[in-house]
C-alpha cells in the first residue's frame, strides 16, 4: 500500500509526543519567547523612535 506524503510539520508532533507534559510547557514557552522577540524586534525595525526636539532657548 502506497504511504501518503505527510507534512514536515506532522513529523515534529510526533516526536513531541515523547516529551513529558512539563518539557512540553518548557518547549512551548520558549519557542514562545523566541517568536514574541522576534516580533518585537520586526515591529522597532518597522517603526524606528521618532526623537523629541526641543527648541532652543533664547
Amino acid at each position: 500500500m502506497a504511504r501518503l506524503a505527510e507534512p514536515a510539520g506532522c513529523v515534529y508532533i510526533a516526536s513531541v509526543k515523547w516529551l513529558t507534559k512539563q518539557e512540553q510547557l518548557v518547549l512551548t514557552v520558549v519557542i514562545g519567547l523566541l517568536l514574541t522577540g522576534w516580533a518585537v524586534r520586526t515591529y522597532r525595525t518597522a517603526h524606528p523612535p521618532v526623537e523629541a526636539r526641543q527648541p532652543a532657548k533664547p
